[in-house]
């Protein structure tokens, strides 16, 4: 008779995990700026010429102009408040220690995950790799975070010596 015995996985430290959610904000931010920075938007206009009532007609001539912009310039101001809101989401995820942490890094994960959807069609798709750590960072963290005396600091006794 074989006997089975169920694994039990160690959750990832705790600095690990808070590592995570950081790197979660520093992705959310980085893309941030690199999104209103860097060239992405193309525009291309296109101009025919000449006019066939003229004696000296001749065949139209096409010119065609592409000019890149950042999304700054193209969308305007309002863009900022935009991309504010996942590297929002993000820190919120990341803030704090303690017995809520687990559950504050899923559901920020998860408002990063709706986020994507709702964007998928322009910005969300740059932001999942912080949406994964977000939700790696709360699916690995501790049910109960590390107190003083299990992270190896001294903790004030409540009743010192005398």
């Amino acid at each position: 008779m074989t006997r089975t015995t169920a694994r039990h996985r160690r959750p990832w430290s705790d600095r690990t995990t808070r590592r995570l959610a950081w790197a979660a904000v520093a992705w959310t931010v980085l893309v941030g700026v690199v999104l209103l920075f860097a060239p992405t938007m193309s525009s291309t206009v296109s101009v025919s010429s000449g006019d066939p009532t003229s004696p000296a007609y001749s065949p139209p001539e096409d010119v065609t102009t592409t000019s890149r912009g950042t999304l700054l310039e193209h969308e305007g101001a309002g863009v900022i408040a935009v991309l504010l809101v996942p590297a929002a989401a993000a820190l919120v995820g990341a803030l704090g220690n303690g017995p809520a942490a687990r559950w504050r890094r899923i559901a920020a994960g998860w408002v990063l995950a709706g986020l994507c959807v709702l964007g998928a069609a322009s910005l969300g798709i740059f932001f999942l790799p912080a949406t994964a750590a977000l939700l790696a960072a709360g699916l690995k963290t501790r049910h109960r975070t590390a107190g003083p005396e299990e992270s190896g600091q001294a903790s004030p006794s409540p009743n010192p010596a005398r």
